[in-house]
């Protein structure tokens, strides 16, 4: 049985990827860089407790985080 922390975590991740997906769709590219902002300090919350995240995130979302940490290491 998830813990109340894994099951809001898990929310928390799905809502933010499903903003940032809304976001893009609107042609709202800032906006939906923040909810991927928000989407990565989760998944990094999530890799802290060791709470697996695998296929929680599409991979379209995932290569799109990708391509905003190169692009704030530049």
């Amino acid at each position: 049985m998830p813990t109340q922390f894994a099951a809001e975590l898990r929310r928390g991740i799905s809502d933010a990827q499903r903003s940032a997906k809304i976001a893009v769709d609107a042609g709202h590219p800032y906006e939906a860089y923040l909810h991927r902002a928000r989407l990565a300090e989760l998944l990094e919350m999530a890799g802290r407790h060791e709470f697996e995240t695998n296929g929680l995130v599409e991979p379209a979302v995932l290569a799109a985080l990708a391509e905003d940490e190169a692009a704030l290491d530049q």
